[in-house]
């Protein structure tokens, strides 16, 4: 049987973020046959359709590591009843352009 591959994406930038250690924690929780590499979103740009033809170096990264994956684990914090920013501008990267989506 393949490993099974989840990205761990970290929905905050701060520096001590608990859902980094979260992410952490799971990594020794998990059973065997499963691989949890994390990722977080420092160097992400601020969604501009402008540039989603030509993609920033570091989306076009995130978008290989989405789909190399089997599944995706979100650890964020909760800000103002919503995800935070952070990973809602790193979500409309994924998803764009229009029928690209990771």
């Amino acid at each position: 049987m393949n490993e099974i591959k989840i990205l761990g994406i970290v929905g905050s930038l701060r520096k001590g973020s608990y859902n980094h250690f979260a992410l952490k924690a799971a990594q020794e929780l998990l059973p065997d046959g499963a691989m949890l590499n994390l990722i977080e979103l420092h160097g992400i740009p601020v969604f501009n359709q402008d540039d989603e033809i030509t993609m920033p170096a570091a989306v076009l990264e995130f978008k290989q590591q989405i789909l190399a994956a089997d599944a995706i684990l979100f650890a964020t914090p909760e800000y103002n009843y919503s995800v935070a920013g952070v990973l809602k501008n790193a979500i409309d990267w994924a998803s764009r352009p229009y029928g690209e989506s990771a």
